[in-house]
């Protein structure tokens, strides 16, 4: 039988679904680079297993080292600053450092008044993102014990948050090295000023920083009577007890030589924008004014019946300074004043009446209205039993500040 005989005789008898491969296929030679193409294409498709599983991870885990502070958006993760734990933790690290050379008894007296002050600081710090950033600061830090020693030898809770405020005013303004003396050293003291004293300081603080900028005149008052009503938290001191308490304390000095201007003459220059006479609406210096305002486009609306005195009108502005700081509005729409527009209200400015009697007249109608507020009167009062003239230092200055803002925390920033 021949070879072609004998293999369909095999295959008749093998069972069909059987598959006989009598010729295999040859392998291949497989050269390097197809090696080498082969090794990338399997380390790429590693790679890329990995990097799914570790988005995976990413997006249902975070970790954090122990002075992070995590925020996780969507599937990345930043580590900003210190966490509140940590900001904790080293408030407590100091606290017997600050109170180490106690006994017994009054170290666990000033423990629980560090915690009070704890209690009030801690929740500031973590609202401010320049506060958590200030821990890792040795000067904030130790400025910080200084605040402890001083909360755990006054049982005053508004000490507490006149600190608070005082390391707060360290973070915003403490890179002026002026500002850090006088802030260090009133953070010393505040346990040493009187209640009425600091009082009576900050009162007189703000008769010197702050004023009113707005137009009408009962509005505009209306504005510092809140203010002072805010201030003016306890009875104003009387006589000069309370200037010598602050001058031993470093937070004025004392001119005995000098007065007080007073509280009339004062205001009729802070406030030249009410305490004045005008322009008559009779007078040719009203028409030259009207016409003036309408070679800017300026409305005649910017002139106001002056309410101090019948028949005549000012500008709508509180003091002259004001002017370039107005808001113009042109077509709804307010922008800033022009140097153009400057030049014409300081030229109207100049057209006021310079009558001295009408002048005399304003300043008494303007005490009256003035008086007609309740704590306003009780400020001009005061000030004017005042014996001495006074300058107030820097340390009192972020004194009164400080309890200002802790009076009323939506007074403006200052440059201090």
């Amino acid at each position: 039988m021949d070879y072609k005989s004998k293999l369909l005789s095999i295959m008749q008898n093998r069972n069909k679904n059987w598959t006989l491969n009598i010729f295999p296929k040859k392998k291949k030679k497989v050269g390097l680079k197809a090696m080498c193409d082969k090794f990338k294409k399997l380390v790429s498709k590693l790679h890329k297993n990995k990097l799914e599983e570790l988005n995976n991870e990413i997006s249902q885990k975070q970790v954090a080292g122990e002075n992070s502070k995590q925020i996780q958006m969507g599937t990345v993760i930043f580590n900003q600053g210190i966490s509140e734990e940590r900001v904790r933790n080293i408030f407590s690290e100091m606290i017997p450092q600050a109170i180490s050379n106690y006994s017994q008894e009054a170290y666990e007296i000033a423990n629980k008044r560090i915690q009070e002050f704890e209690s009030i600081i801690v929740p500031k710090i973590l609202e401010a993102d320049e506060m958590m950033s200030a821990f890792s600061e040795p000067a904030f830090q130790m400025l910080l014990r200084k605040a402890q020693q001083t909360a755990a030898i006054t049982d005053r809770l508004n000490d507490y948050s006149l600190l608070a405020e005082l390391i707060m005013c360290h973070v915003k303004k403490g890179d002026d090295r002026k500002n850090r003396i006088g802030i260090t050293k009133a953070v010393e003291i505040v346990d040493d000023i009187d209640n009425d004293a600091l009082c009576a300081l900050t009162v007189a603080f703000a008769i010197q920083k702050f004023c009113t900028t707005v137009g009408d005149i009962c509005e505009g008052l209306q504005v510092l009577n809140r203010l002072y009503e805010k201030i003016i938290y306890m009875p104003l001191p009387q006589g000069k007890e309370w200037l010598d308490h602050l001058d031993i304390l470093g937070a004025v000095r004392i001119n005995s030589f000098g007065h007080l201007k007073s509280f009339k003459e004062y205001y009729s220059l802070v406030l030249n924008g009410y305490v004045c006479v005008g322009i008559s609406t009779i007078s040719e210096e009203y028409h030259d004014a009207i016409k003036e305002l309408a070679a800017v486009d300026i409305d005649n609306s910017i002139l106001v019946n002056n309410e101090l005195l019948d028949g005549y009108v000012r500008l709508n502005i509180s003091c002259k300074s004001a002017i370039k700081n107005l808001q113009m509005n042109q077509n709804g729409i307010s922008r800033p004043i022009n140097l153009s527009e400057v030049k014409v209200l300081e030229e109207i400015w100049d057209l006021y009446s310079k009558d001295g009697d009408l002048l005399k007249n304003v300043q008494d109608s303007f005490i009256c209205l003035w008086d007609s507020f309740d704590a306003l009167k009780q400020l001009r009062l005061w000030w004017e039993s005042i014996p001495t003239s006074f300058d107030i230092t820097k340390v009192g200055e972020v004194l009164a500040y400080t309890n200002a803002k802790r009076c009323d925390p939506g007074l403006p920033d200052l440059l201090l």
